[in-house]
């Protein structure tokens, strides 16, 4: 038993490697949405699996050593496998209306490859669970410690031998459990032989890495690392980082690139941009030559709206904060303007990491500035520790869109865009400070920015906001937020330092929200009242309702599928059209932003309709006389979709008090995975059964449940005080009673049904499979629209509900237990 608990262990850890770094893969080969649907559709086959158990049911006196160390072999090579075929097949999507045919095949070969190892994987632990079903809470135990254990192995690793090295490690774990299966001598040493050789290679070839394939060029990366100009590659555990050489020629002119040479630091293989602009570290040099002429400002900055707030606020000794300091262009600017401290907070370690390094004589060692202090870490976390107050803190187009980030992949929270962090903001700048964002969409900006402002007890929002648009970038206007109003004569030089003559017309700034006359500005005053009117939002071809913690989903705004036009008399400004229609033009209308929501709710349904219908008609558990069917089906899935929820939603919350969004998935995901697996163990051991004390894991759920939710804005005020570790150990600790408690049910359900007819067991485990991943996916849904609380209810009404099932689970015949 020994052996076959070391087994579940690893097959468990070697699935959720797997998954991860499918997800990691996807995010920068495709898309972080694209990553979601394909991984979270393959992470049905778990579920698949057992439905086949369920039609084809293992005997109780069979021997199952053969299967497992079959399965377990067959997970190892198609995982290894699955590299070479991500990069040979063209997963290029933006091909979808030119080369529909080839495009949909290549996506469903993918597809069946990425169900093979889930579904292999799955029937090994159902084979054992159906087998052993009276161990079940004991090899529960090992099955969610596996699984915790392999949700944060991956983040020291990564950056070592990349995701295609972590594939092969994930594919040897396979072979040691087919070795820990099998019976033979001879075969154990061969397949351990096998996984040493796995593992070995990658390890071997690193600093490089078995890498795969750029099938989209997401601005320009494909292309330039076909010509050879990619400097630099690493796979930070936050996002794949790759340095691009940009030296300036006339191959290499483009509108936005016309002249001066620089770096391009690419975020997940072009999710995202950044730049190390090359400087010789002159600032007194740099400034009187932007004073004097500005037609080469892109030479050094992204536009000139950069420069806004350091420009406004010049030689007074200004302190700045930059959150997503990234290349430095920011930093450089406040420096060009005298600030006399910098903090530059950058999320992603290794861009810290260059541009204190690698790269630092490149941008004038603008980072070694005594006046500058870097840290690696994320925006509103920092502000919440700090005690300082700021004359500017800037933003410049920052968010993450990677999966890990996020903790769902599915949907891009922005927690930099929330009325709690307009609070932040406002809270930590001196009484004349600015904050200064270049973001989209500036009226859904607004709506939120006003909330904060409101309930902050302060009025008269609208004298304190300007906004100017480039022509040639309307989807990155400059919003300056001041703390006291904006007066004629800041406004005034603003206006004519933004728009100087010898800057070409298209990339001068002019001003769409005026505070000193709110008749020439775009937006109404409702937009300013802190109380947006539903009259309003109702009118409106586009989603401006203001943004919150609970409901953070800033850039979800489409209303429908059509095609937007700028309409001033509905307040939709050019910028946020452009937006939106932007995520419909790769494939002929297709809204991109919603694709993966659709095709994961088709597919829910699908094997919905599968998992339900085809075992009720064909196997034995469904189809005997007086079965369980409806109560099994119920239970197991109110446990799988009860637990996803909750996980799901703590990444969330708990990103807030942890900061870091690495830290707060890992912490999270052990955390739970751990604390049920302890739990599962330690129910055997308390005597929890299904004829005694089977009330108090569904108790232990719904009262800890019910307290976390109410207590956790309390808990986190005190805890937010405390460093990173502190913060990461308070987290822990707040989850882990729930978690101990959500371990008990599913272990406790199979007890149950254990001598039930042959199959109930596996049929159970594909329905939990179903809807860990179904709920998954309602629960991001109803995060979306009603936010993280509604939906922390309704998880644990799911657990009530199952509360209320389980008595009708509790026949057990004598006959058909496993042994």
């Amino acid at each position: 038993m020994r052996r076959l608990s070391f087994g579940v262990l690893l097959i468990a850890l070697s699935t959720l490697v797997l998954e991860l770094m499918l997800t990691r893969v996807f995010d920068v080969v495709l898309a972080p949405n694209l990553a979601y649907f394909v991984v979270t559709s393959a992470v049905f086959a778990f579920g698949l699996a057992g439905i086949v158990a369920t039609l084809r049911p293992i005997a109780p006196e069979q021997d199952i050593t053969s299967f497992l160390v079959g399965r377990s072999i067959g997970f190892a090579v198609v995982t290894a496998l699955l590299i070479p075929l991500i990069n040979f097949l063209p997963l290029d999507y933006t091909q979808l209306g030119k080369h529909a045919i080839r495009t949909i095949l290549s996506f469903l070969t993918l597809y069946v490859a990425l169900l093979l190892p889930f579904f292999l994987g799955g029937s090994v632990l159902i084979a054992i669970f159906s087998k052993y079903a009276v161990r079940i809470q004991r090899l529960y135990f090992w099955d969610l410690m596996g699984a915790g254990v392999g949700s944060i192995i991956v983040i020291p690793f990564i950056a070592m031998i990349g995701p295609g090295g972590l594939m092969l490690a994930a594919a040897a774990l396979a072979l040691l459990a087919a070795a820990l299966f099998s019976e033979s001598r001879n075969l154990r040493y061969v397949v351990v032989v096998a996984a040493v050789v796995l593992v070995a290679y990658p390890v071997l070839k690193a600093p490089n890495y078995i890498d795969f394939t750029q099938h989209v060029d997401k601005r320009g990366v494909k292309e330039a690392l076909e010509q050879g100009r990619g400097e630099f590659v690493r796979w930070d555990p936050i996002s794949k980082i790759y340095v691009i050489d940009e030296t300036w020629s006339p191959a290499l002119s483009v509108p936005w690139h016309r002249s001066g040479d620089r770096k391009a630091i690419q975020y997940d293989g072009g999710n995202q941009s950044s730049y190390f602009y090359k400087f010789d570290g002159n600032l007194k040099a740099l400034r009187e030559h932007i004073d004097r002429d500005k037609s080469d400002i892109t030479n050094h900055f992204w536009q000139i709206g950069v420069l806004a707030s350091h420009y406004l606020k010049r030689d007074t000794g200004q302190r700045v904060l930059v959150i997503g300091s990234a290349g430095g262009q920011e930093t450089k600017a406040a420096l060009v303007y005298g600030a006399a401290h910098v903090d530059a907070i950058e999320l992603v370690p290794t861009v810290v990491e260059l541009g204190q390094g690698r790269y630092s004589s490149y941008i004038g060692d603008i980072f070694k500035n005594p006046a500058v202090h870097v840290e690696s870490g994320e925006g509103r976390s920092f502000l919440r520790h700090s005690n300082q107050s700021y004359d500017i803190i800037q933003i410049y187009s920052n968010y993450t869109s990677s999966s890990i980030a996020q903790g769902t992949g599915a949907l891009e929270p922005a927690y930099l865009q929330t009325a709690e962090a307009y609070e932040d903001y406002f809270s930590h700048l001196t009484p004349n400070g600015i904050l200064h964002i270049n973001h989209d969409a500036f009226p859904r900006m607004i709506t939120t920015a006003a909330l904060a402002w409101k309930q902050m007890g302060r009025t008269d929002f609208a004298r304190h906001v300007v906004v100017f648009l480039m022509p040639s970038e309307l989807t990155l206007p400059t919003v300056l937020f001041k703390m006291q109003p904006w007066t004629p004569e800041e406004i005034s030089t603003l206006s004519a330092f933004l728009a100087p003559p010898e800057v070409e017309a298209d990339r001068r700034l002019t001003m769409v929200e005026d505070p000193l006359d709110p008749s020439k500005s775009f937006l109404s005053p409702d937009f300013y009242s802190g109380d947006f009117p539903a009259s309003v939002a109702q009118k409106m071809a586009v989603y401006a309702t203001p943004r919150t913690d609970d409901k953070p989903y800033f850039d979800m705004m489409r209303k429908s599928l059509k095609m937007l036009k700028p309409d001033p008399s509905i307040y939709l400004d050019a910028g946020t059209a452009e937006i939106v229609n932007e995520a419909s033009n790769y494939s002929k209308g297709i809204p991109m932003d919603w694709i993966h929501l659709v095709f994961t709710g088709v597919a829910s349904l699908v094997f919905m309709v599968v998992f339900v219908l085809v075992p009720l008609r064909f196997s034995n558990v469904g189809r005997e006389e007086g079965s369980t069917s409806f109560p099994l089906l119920t239970y197991f899935s109110c446990l799988g979709a009860g637990f996803i929820t909750l996980e799901l939603v703590f990444i969330q919350k708990f990103s807030h008090l942890i900061g870091s969004p690495l830290y707060t998935y890992s912490t999270v995901i052990f955390t739970m995975l751990v604390s049920a697996g302890m739990g599962s163990a330690a129910s055997e051991k308390f005597g929890i059964t299904p004829q005694q004390k089977w009330t108090i894991p569904f108790i232990g759920v719904l009262v800890l449940g019910t307290a976390l939710a109410l207590l956790y804005p309390e808990l986190s005020h005190v805890v937010l005080g405390l460093p990173l570790a502190g913060r990461i150990l308070a987290s822990g600790a707040m989850i882990f009673p729930l978690g101990f408690f959500l371990g008990m049910p599913f272990p406790l359900g199979i007890l149950a049904i254990a001598g039930h007819p042959r199959g109930a067991i596996a049929w159970a485990w594909g329905m939990n499979g179903l809807f860990t991943v179904g709920g998954g996916f309602a629960g991001i849904l109803i995060s979306m629209g009603y936010g993280f609380n509604v939906a922390i209810g309704i998880a644990l009404f799911l657990y009530a509900v199952a509360f209320g099932v389980f008595p009708r689970l509790q026949r057990l015949p004598e006959r058909g237990l496993a042994a």
